[in-house]
């Protein structure tokens, strides 16, 4: 705010102003710190939160009438999420090539690709949150910006980690294969498994997490052995969902597993994956096996109320 406004009497400082001061904000070079960026919203939201303090103290102490920011409005961004999900030959052919290089690391995709974790929850994980024997994972906090925080949410949940997101199955229940299975045997198998310190992190050195510059350059490397087209490591989640819920499995338990805040948000990204959506078609197919029966979709089905399956 200081280089667009610092100059001005707080007089001076009308719902114009601010509006002008939006636009630039938002346009290209917006950013001080990413030349040549636009200012994200949450960064923007932040500096005019400041800005209707410091206004609305001036209004107290009378040197101005009301505070401009009332006549201001604005709203973000609408946030488009830029869904390209992978198929299941290609989580295949990544999961086949990555152990050649980077053992540990399939071990990490495999656990992404299963569980529907955001990127610093995966990093986030520490031993003490893993039952191996149920194939579950406490998801309680998330690696962002070299800091831990709670997740996104606010919100701990308990994942399975054993989806079979990457077989040809139109199953969705948690350890009803042998590959959703076989991720535990890659845990234990870790190369650095230090189980005498409970808050050591399954994918980083001890106490020090994954970065997610080492994340995203081992990523990148798996892509390019495996010759599957890029996308971001976060289409690992968007693929979770769209798979889930083409096979009919229950919106609110794939929303539980995954996080979302609501039943909505799913519904508005991932919609046209839902065989619902699909009425027209009754043999709707994931990697070209047919989708379940009705018989077959009777839910829950054997194991807890979350709907896991022993394994």
């Amino acid at each position: 705010m200081i280089p667009a406004l610092g100059h001005l009497a707080i007089p001076a400082i009308t719902p114009t102003t601010i509006e002008d001061f939006i636009e630039a904000k938002r346009g290209p070079g917006g950013s001080i710190r990413f030349q040549g960026k636009p200012l994200s919203d949450a960064s923007l939201r932040t500096g005019l939160l400041a800005l209707r303090l410091i206004l609305q103290r001036a209004v107290r102490t009378k040197r101005i009438p009301a505070n401009p920011m009332h006549e201001v409005e604005w709203r973000g961004t609408p946030r488009i999420e830029r869904v390209d999900p992978f198929s299941g030959a290609e989580l295949r052919a990544i999961l086949q090539s990555a152990p050649e290089h980077d053992a540990d690391f399939a071990t990490l995709l495999q656990v992404w690709m299963q569980s529907g974790m955001r990127a610093g929850e995966v990093c986030g994980l520490q031993w003490q949150d893993l039952d191996l024997q149920l194939g579950t994972a406490l998801v309680r906090r998330t690696w962002s910006r070299q800091r831990l925080g709670p997740t996104k949410t606010g919100h701990e949940r308990s994942v399975a980690i054993t989806h079979p997101v990457v077989d040809e199955t139109w199953e969705w229940r948690p350890g009803t294969t042998e590959t959703a299975r076989s991720v535990v045997g890659g845990l234990q198998r870790l190369t650095v498994r230090p189980m005498d310190d409970p808050e050591a992190f399954v994918f980083g050195r001890g106490r020090v997490p994954l970065s997610s510059m080492d994340l995203h350059r081992r990523w990148r490397r798996a892509l390019r052995f495996a010759r599957v087209r890029y996308r971001s490591p976060e289409q690992l989640r968007h693929t979770f969902a769209s798979t889930l819920l083409s096979r009919n499995a229950p919106l609110l338990y794939v929303q539980s597993q995954g996080g979302w805040r609501s039943a909505g948000v799913l519904l508005r990204v991932y919609a046209r994956w839902m065989p619902q959506a699909h009425a027209g078609d009754p043999q709707l197919s994931v990697d070209g096996i047919p989708s379940a029966t009705p018989a077959q979709l009777r839910w829950p089905l054997r194991g807890a109320a979350g709907g896991p399956s022993t394994m």
